[in-house]
């Protein structure tokens, strides 16, 4: 992709869709396209770089992977403060893409993201297995944001205070169900609390997977589901929609 901007046409197939499918796009505000001036679209080739992303199976790859792959920089957060920078910039370009309107939504997704992200670094600091930090990924046109870590998981991270936990089901639900304490280490589950308070009244979606267990949030009004999974995630693995 040497082109820096690409015509419609030429755009519509890099993505797979139609160019009606970007002129709508265009209209609902989810991709904005320049224009020449006699009126033609074109595309920013950086945009539709990132648009061929997919951000879930890089995610997943980071999670799940026996050894850790090499992440490009623009996903990879090895500290805290790169992370809380980039939650803020992720507010700014959901504004931008949404729209004015959706500010509380943009709002609400940010309390989302940045509760998962910061789990992540408050239960695993100095604790890392292996590599340290988070997968960060998010996209206002595909409405999505991915998070994810290879840490020690909810389950080791809960059984510091509940050593009764028996499996990865039961230490998601009581994350997601039960207020256990205000004090560290138990934060975790606390705010995974406010997590789904938000996701279940607000339509979005959420899948959180930890070892062997997953939860789903549907975006539509739906209770939340918690079930064994098949795959095994180290730390923790987050895809939120909307």
């Amino acid at each position: 992709m040497e082109e820096k901007v690409v015509r419609i046409g030429k755009a519509a197939a890099m993505l797979g869709v139609t160019s009606q499918t970007l002129r709508n796009w265009e209209k609902s505000g989810r991709l904005r396209p320049e224009r020449t001036a006699g009126g033609q679209r074109y595309y920013a080739a950086a945009d539709l770089k990132r648009l061929m992303v997919d951000l879930p199976a890089l995610g997943w790859a980071w999670a799940a992977s026996a050894q850790a792959p090499e992440l490009p920089e623009e996903y990879y957060c090895e500290r805290q403060d790169r992370f809380t920078s980039r939650l803020e910039k992720m507010s700014v370009v959901f504004q931008r893409t949404l729209g004015f309107d959706a500010l509380d939504l943009v709002s609400l997704l940010t309390l989302v993201a940045g509760e998962i992200g910061d789990n992540s670094f408050t239960h695993n600091i100095g604790n890392w297995p292996d590599v340290p930090g988070v997968f960060f990924g998010y996209d206002g046109v595909k409405r999505m944001v991915v998070l994810a870590d290879r840490g020690r998981g909810v389950r080791t991270t809960l059984r510091r205070v509940r050593p009764e936990i028996a499996s990865d089901v039961e230490a998601l639900r009581i994350a997601f169900t039960e207020v256990i304490s205000g004090r560290d280490p138990e934060k975790r589950g606390n705010g995974l609390k406010v997590v789904r308070a938000v996701a279940e009244q607000h339509d979005i979606g959420l899948i959180f997977r930890s070892g062997l267990a997953m939860v789903r949030i549907p975006k539509e009004p739906g209770p939340m589901r918690i079930n064994q999974a098949k795959e095994n995630v180290r730390g923790v693995y987050a895809v939120i929609t909307f």
